[in-house]
């Protein structure tokens, strides 16, 4: 018999394909009706924060209330100098805008139609039509709790790579076409901004309500055009990197990195099971660790499955709040890694989160365990 959650799965993934389907017949004419809604309203006020040479389109999708991370999203990007443009895929309560007004310089509403990159294209051609040129322009959205902490180094690093396009991580071979940023975090340089490749992505750029459509069109397309234009592209966070971080380290380190490993594959939780228990300060079992690293990390993405090191060792200051893949344990990954990076912060093992952070992701876990699919 089909495990139920594999029969989800499959019906999920015939859903989206039938979706971005027939969504190219009719989506071109969605868009140009929104194109026109976009150009005839008027321009924001400008909000509690003041207009600075560094601008931030925040994507947010709150259909309910706005989680108090958004906030702190909100404040830590002021304190690193930008000025936020938040643009909202859902309608915001009126008893939370005093605070989120309070955080950005201009918020701008729209109907939820293109996922994150339709947002993301209203953000860009906006501040075109409102002359805005920015020095730097960061575009993010609300698919992770980030920062993790106040005294969070992540954009000062971003800000210090010396490239056109900078992202979170760079899934797939860093320097190469068939590599892409991923699409929750980008900072865009003067390089790419004055590229007439970025202006032609965005204003050509093709919305889509099928997931498939999104991927495929936006987060692949976008880091392959700007990087056939000549744009440099580079990922703070890559696969690569964190096998090398990881095989300089002690074999404390790496029992450390098993302990609070996620798996959805039962191979894999009974392979990491096997290594703790046969545990030795040794060159012959610390090579077998890291040959496990490296399939686990290669079958699904490292920072879900090794959340531990890529806190404390590479420094990725964010965590996924999607559901994530699932494997023959019919298991969410992302829930699994919450629960052992939270698991990990509670012995002291990782540094204190922001307190708004923590309790949205407790209470994120306390949800999956509840609805019995984060029993073993």
């Amino acid at each position: 018999m089909i495990p139920r959650w594999k029969l989800r799965r499959e019906l999920v993934r015939a859903k989206d394909r039938l979706a971005a389907m027939t969504g190219s017949l009719y989506e071109p004419f969605l868009q140009r009706r929104h194109d026109r809604w976009r150009a005839a309203r008027p321009v924001p006020v400008e909000l509690g924060v003041p207009f600075t040479g560094k601008v931030a389109i925040f994507l947010i999708y709150q259909p309910n209330r706005i989680a108090p991370s958004i906030l702190v999203t909100l404040r830590w990007l002021v304190a690193n100098g930008y000025a936020p443009l938040v643009v909202a895929n859902s309608p915001i309560p009126n008893v939370d805008r005093p605070a989120l007004e309070a955080s950005c310089w201009r918020l701008f509403e729209r109907p939820n139609f293109g996922y994150d990159f339709g947002g993301y294209r209203d953000g860009v051609l906006l501040l075109e039509a409102w002359g805005v040129r920015p020095d730097r322009l960061m575009i993010l959205n609300d698919s992770v709790w980030m920062p993790q902490r106040a005294d969070s180094t992540l954009l000062r690093r971003l800000e210090e790579v010396d490239a056109d396009l900078v992202g979170g991580t760079m899934h797939g071979p860093a320097g190469k076409r068939r590599g892409h940023l991923e699409s929750y975090l980008y900072l865009i340089n003067r390089g790419c901004l004055e590229n007439h490749a970025f202006r032609q992505f965005w204003s050509q750029y093709r919305c889509s309500n099928a997931k498939q459509n999104a991927i495929r069109r936006g987060e692949r397309q976008f880091t392959a055009e700007m990087q056939a234009a000549g744009a440099r592209a580079e990922g703070l966070f890559s696969l690569e990197r964190f096998l090398g971080t990881m095989a300089e380290q002690s074999v404390e380190v790496l029992r450390k990195t098993l302990d609070y490993a996620s798996y959805v594959e039962p191979e894999h939780a009974e392979e990491r099971d096997a290594l703790l228990a046969g545990f030795q300060p040794s060159e012959n079992w610390k090579s077998r660790a890291l040959a496990h690293l490296d399939r686990a990390a290669r079958r699904r993405r490292f920072n879900a499955v090794f959340i531990y090191p890529c806190d404390c060792l590479l420094g990725m200051d964010f965590v996924k709040k999607s559901t994530g893949s699932a494997g023959l344990l019919g298991l969410s990954l992302h829930h699994e890694m919450r629960k052992a990076y939270l698991r990990a912060v509670a012995a002291g093992d990782l540094p204190p989160l922001a307190p708004e952070v923590r309790l949205e992701m407790e209470n994120s876990v306390r949800k999956y365990i509840q609805k019995g699919e984060g029993r073993r």
